[in-house]
């Protein structure tokens, strides 16, 4: 465990003082879809201080990479960045760096935002959209430009900006939008990179006329492809010193919030405070990129409050089409999403169909970092899913996927499966999962037991009943526990393929006996819940149970 640097416990008094006046100061409003921090502040809405970690990015170094997945923030800290840079001391009245920042000196700064610029329908639209833009800013310092070419007019804009006041500062909001955003059209991809390749490689060369510079993104697997020659870019995406720079603690959720808390919880719930805090934490709390600080995803818990009851918010703001049929085409498993180990988490390709997909779920906020092993000189990083809004909404759209069905389709059946399990009514158990396997399409098969037993896991976990999956146990592995308040599920898979084995029922009765021979029910004897051994075979599309009480 990192021990707490000299700023964090200052950070960390500033944040109780700061909470204290905003109990006081009566209930802030909510900043629902407002990433500009001026508007934030001077709307008196909740603002999240984060402006220790913006003095320390300002006073140690000059060029910095970012990566969050969408809806972390990254448009915030960008506006934040930008007042401070335009020396607006105004707007950081009662905020951690007011009581740094001596001189508040006024630079002009080049804000590229990528949601201002059209880039799906050419390269032309693109290029004329982007060049537009460049013009836009440079009408705003009353600067003329005349280059027609993206690069130039950039290189042209620095230069005018440094003639009249001095080194400016750079911000790029997304500066991967304009790819990640049409990655189903390998294309419009290539043509993309390569006017963004232009323009961050016009970078290069103006490092006298630049005070400070940061791009942020979703994607760095991009990165390694576009930003050619600029070298001297620090990557913060993993450094453990900023790694809540983005989304709310624990802390700053319970300081900055706890009126809204308290107002949830006596509108909606009217339960104990500890019991809904463990709820809201099972739901939207356990990003982490340094596998230690848990975070939450702002947009989640704002919406949170803002609607006062649970939901799926932000997996609801942008479906994984892509990833989804990255995982269908590359016929990986779901299952393997779940605690795994990687030694990277950039990932590079130069085709968009052979992108690394574990990378990918990472930077796009699907999968987190559960925890970081160092072994010699080697780091792995063991990845799973950061929450129950991520896992369910995530596997909810995967199985529709494996299945080709509409989401919503998918909830029923989940819904079906869990009270034919908690009703024990096995056959139509079996018989739902039966209807499950066989709408998937026969191009989607994979002839292995592993495939089979992930489809059922996925399902499993979709009913939202507490499952383990390859339990260890002193007699061998259980394939799955799944834990009702008042009974025990045992479940063992087995898997067979025509012309070896003939009736499926006979797998069922073996895996029923497997449990049964090497006692896997013996560590949940003493729970006082019924036991329920439940052997499930695979025969091609065919499906049976065997239940027996132990």
């Amino acid at each position: 465990m990192r021990q707490r640097q000299p700023r964090e416990k200052l950070e960390t008094l500033f944040y109780l003082l700061r909470a204290a006046l905003n109990i006081f100061g009566g209930m802030k409003k909510l900043p629902i879809s407002i990433q500009t921090f001026e508007d934030i502040i001077s709307g008196g809405m909740i603002y999240v201080d984060k402006t220790a970690f913006i003095w320390e990015l300002a006073q140690k170094g000059k060029y910095y990479f970012l990566s969050r997945p969408r809806r972390f923030g990254k448009s915030l800290l960008l506006t934040t960045l930008k007042s401070f840079f335009e020396g607006r001391e105004d707007l950081f009245k009662g905020l951690f760096i007011y009581g740094q920042e001596k001189e508040w000196k006024k630079h002009s700064v080049i804000h590229i935002d990528y949601s201002l610029v059209e880039y799906k329908k050419s390269r032309e639209v693109f290029e004329q959209s982007l060049l537009e833009h460049l013009y836009s800013i440079a009408n705003s310092y009353q600067v003329q430009l005349e280059s027609g070419i993206v690069a130039n007019a950039f290189v042209e804009l620095v230069k005018a900006l440094y003639e009249k006041s001095g080194p400016a500062v750079l911000l790029v909001d997304e500066y991967d939008k304009a790819m990640v955003d049409v990655l189903a059209d390998e294309a419009r991809f290539e043509e993309n990179r390569e006017i963004l390749r232009g323009l961050y490689g016009a970078m290069k060369g103006l490092d006298h006329y630049f005070r400070f510079v940061m791009l942020t993104g979703v994607s760095r697997f991009a990165k390694v492809n576009v930003f050619s020659g600029l070298n001297n870019l620090q990557d913060i995406s993993e450094n453990q010193a900023f790694a809540s720079l983005l989304g709310f603690t624990q802390n700053e959720l319970e300081l900055y919030f706890g009126q809204w808390i308290e107002k949830l919880n006596s509108h909606t719930f009217r339960m104990p405070p500890e019991e809904l805090m463990g709820h809201i934490k099972f739901w939207y709390n356990g990003f982490s990129f340094d596998g230690e600080e848990k975070l939450y995803n702002p947009f989640s818990i704002l919406s949170l409050f803002s609607n006062l009851d649970f939901g799926n918010y932000w997996f609801s703001t942008g479906t994984p089409t892509f990833l989804i049929d990255l995982i269908k085409t590359q016929k990986l498993l779901p299952e393997t999403f779940e605690n795994l180990k990687i030694a990277d988490l950039t990932g590079s390709s130069n085709q968009i169909r052979n992108l690394p997909i574990l990378p990918l779920l990472y930077q796009t906020g699907y999968l987190t970092v559960s925890k970081v092993v160092r072994e010699g000189v080697r780091r792995y990083y063991y990845l799973d899913y950061p929450n129950e809004e991520v896992r369910h909404s995530f596997l909810t759209f995967l199985a529709a996927g494996f299945v080709e069905k509409d989401e919503f389709e998918i909830q029923p059946e989940a819904i079906e499966l869990r009270h034919a399990l908690r009703d024990e009514r096995m056959a139509d158990f079996v018989t739902r999962l039966q209807s499950f396997l066989a709408d998937i399409p026969s191009r989607l098969h994979i002839s292995k037991e592993a495939y089979y037993h992930s489809l059922v896991y996925m399902m499993l976990r979709l009913t939202g009943v507490q499952l383990l999956l390859e339990k260890e146990t002193d007699k061998g592995r259980i394939d799955a526990v799944l834990e009702f308040p008042d009974k025990v599920y045992i479940i063992e898979f087995k898997f067979g393929q025509s012309g070896r084995i003939k009736n499926v029922k006979t797998l069922s009765r073996q895996a029923l006996q497997q449990i049964e021979k090497k006692k896997y029910y013996e560590p949940y004897l003493a729970g006082g819940k019924k036991i329920i051994l439940f052997g499930i075979g695979f025969l091609d599309k065919q499906l049976d149970g065997r239940v027996k009480v132990a």
